[in-house]
């Protein structure tokens, strides 16, 4: 790091805290809301911050601030300090992903896309205030609830339009930068995907994740754009156009609720966009089996909803539990183009489909579960069961996973699953349905209702919260499924490794 460079280090400190101080100021003399005084902390640090890439040569003084302030924020939201900067009407710890976001950003774009980076920021910094201020001033907000948070209407349009000129502003200055020429159309046309990510980043946000989601899903798909042939972004803007059609269509036959519906949304237009046939063939054939299967035998699961945590249409949580592992997966795959990263993307889909299977064919059961741990007799329905039925469900759900995998494999030298890799990847599948099994029966919190004394796994229950008797509280039904799906990677290496 040059000299010079510890100088800007220093004034950008300097400046940061000024701001922070100033809110608090303005906070207490003129009894501003601390909302409002956060807002003013988040545009003009947002604006700030976006100026460094071209003011510094290293990114390391950004670097150092970035992470200095991603800790004292948390330490001063943990504290209650500083709220002109910190407060908000609801929990929140933007101001710890904000600085974080930044981090990030350095680290993957400094040296080439510094443009990219600025532009990110910006969307943070500008779009997602206003949209944030107009859905608080709106007189007649329309409030949807698409994720973990309620959004506005009016809220969500102005993050698209914003987002929309920003980027269409920032992309004019792509050739005085990089040797990259856009047409006016293409200007137009990435500006219009890049807005429709980073809204639906900001809609499923909750405690201010925003300030992470939304630049990194903004500068990710202005990377993939800027850095692929027009062919390329016409097959990404295919994938958003299926990857909407495919939400709406859940959502509409009630598969998803309004958070699934999104989330679904986010993880097809990677999956689709990037992966093409290979990775969105057994996506699907994971999601559409799993969702017809869920509704057959309605009548005699509707008894066992009072049990199990969730029932019915999937929500962003599930969506994320079930496909975020494999979403990261052809994320890998695009930069990477390795082989591997397929085959782990198999036996994640074909862990998470072996495990759907497995519970909703295995509730059908005429006999009773036994516990996976001392295959005794349970109730049905309970955390840890399993049934004979159950268990070939799992493993034909595993073979269906695989057997598409195989069939759309992506074009290699030589087909990257041959016998061998084929038993491995359903072997994997079927194993880590046991894994999600036992980790029900162990560590997956329990709770026993307190009006009809019924053990069950959610926490309310006959409107009355129920008492936690056994497992981790953290540990719900989604974070099982996400080890399950986990686990199938840890099983895909040791197998591998013995028989390969």
């Amino acid at each position: 790091m040059i000299k010079s460079d510890w100088t800007y280090l220093g004034l950008f400190f300097i400046a940061l805290f000024s701001l922070v101080l100033i809110a608090e100021i303005f906070r207490k003399l003129f009894h501003w809301q601390p909302e409002a005084s956060r807002k003013f902390v988040h545009v003009f640090t947002g604006i700030l911050v976006s100026l460094t890439p071209f003011a510094l040569q290293s990114m390391w003084p950004m670097l150092i601030l970035g992470t200095l302030f991603t800790i004292l924020d948390f330490v001063a939201i943990r504290k209650n300090l500083f709220r002109g900067m910190h407060g908000t009407k609801r929990h929140s710890y933007g101001t710890v992903f904000y600085p974080l976001s930044f981090v990030i950003l350095v680290v993957l774009l400094w040296d080439n896309d510094k443009l990219i980076l600025v532009t990110a920021m910006l969307i943070m910094a500008i779009a997602d205030a206003l949209a944030s201020l107009v859905g608080e001033r709106v007189k007649h907000p329309i409030h949807l609830e698409f994720g973990f948070e309620a959004k506005s209407v009016q809220g969500s349009l102005t993050m698209l339009v914003s987002t929309f000129m920003i980027v269409a502003l920032c992309s004019l200055a792509l050739p005085q930068f990089t040797p990259i020429q856009l047409t006016a159309l293409q200007v137009i046309w990435y500006a219009v995907l890049v807005a429709i990510i980073a809204t639906a980043c900001e809609v499923i946000s909750l405690h201010g994740s925003d300030n992470l989601t939304v630049p990194l899903g903004a500068a990710f798909t202005m990377h993939y754009l800027f850095h692929h042939t027009p062919g390329d972004a016409l097959f990404f803007t295919l994938g958003i156009i299926l990857s909407l059609l495919a939400a709406i269509m859940s959502f509409r036959f009630k598969f998803l609720d309004t958070g699934g519906a999104i989330g679904a949304f986010l993880l097809g237009v990677v999956v689709f966009g990037i992966g093409r046939l290979a990775f969105t063939i057994p996506i699907l054939t994971f999601f559409i089996t799993s969702s017809v299967i869920s509704n057959i035998g309605k009548g005699h699961k509707q008894k066992l909803i009072t049990i199990f945590e969730k029932t019915g249409k999937r929500d962003l949580w599930q969506v994320l539990a079930n496909g975020g592992l494999a979403g990261a997966l052809v994320l890998t795959w695009n930069y990477y183009h390795l082989d591997i990263f397929y085959i782990f993307f198999l036996g994640a889909l074909a862990a998470v489909t072996a495990d759907t299977w497995a519970t909703e064919i295995g509730v059908l059961s005429r006999t009773k579960p036994v516990s996976i741990l001392n295959f005794k007799t349970v109730p049905p329905g309970t955390s840890g069961g399993i049934t004979l039925i159950g268990t070939a469900g799992a493993a034909a759900g595993s073979l269906l996973l695989v057997i598409t995998g195989w069939l759309t494999a992506p074009p290699s030298s030589v087909r990257i699953i041959d016998n061998k890799e084929f038993v491995i990847i359903m072997l994997a599948g079927l194993l880590a349905s046991f894994v999600d099994s036992f980790l029900g029966a162990t560590v997956q919190a329990k709770y026993r209702c307190q009006v009809c004394n019924k053990i069950t796994e959610k926490t309310r229950h006959c409107q009355q919260p129920a008492v936690h008797i056994g497992g981790y509280i953290w540990i719900n039904n989604d974070m099982v499924n996400l080890f399950c799906a986990v686990s199938s990677i840890l099983f895909l290496l040791v197998i591998r490794s013995i028989v390969l």
